[in-house]
């Protein structure tokens, strides 16, 4: 298993682990449960999403993709 991405809250976590579940890949959410991820960011603490080696790249090109259209400002 490989971390594709830490957070400080479960619930981007479960955000993006449905969008890797709705293009095929399993994941799971780790340490979703300690209330020490909000208050020390960066620690070991942190919520972590981790699909299996194998999904890994496809994994992260899923979520850097959905970033990137976030950013996107709209067309008037």
């Amino acid at each position: 298993m490989k971390v594709v991405r830490e957070y400080a809250e479960a619930m981007a976590a479960r955000i993006d682990q449905s969008l890797l579940e709705a293009e095929g890949i399993l994941s799971d959410v780790l340490n979703e449960n300690l209330l020490y991820a909000s208050i020390f960011p960066g620690s070991n603490y942190d919520i972590q999403l981790v699909v299996a080696d194998e999904d890994y790249d496809r994994a992260l090109s899923i979520l850097n993709a959905t970033i990137v259209e976030e950013e996107t400002p709209e067309s008037e």
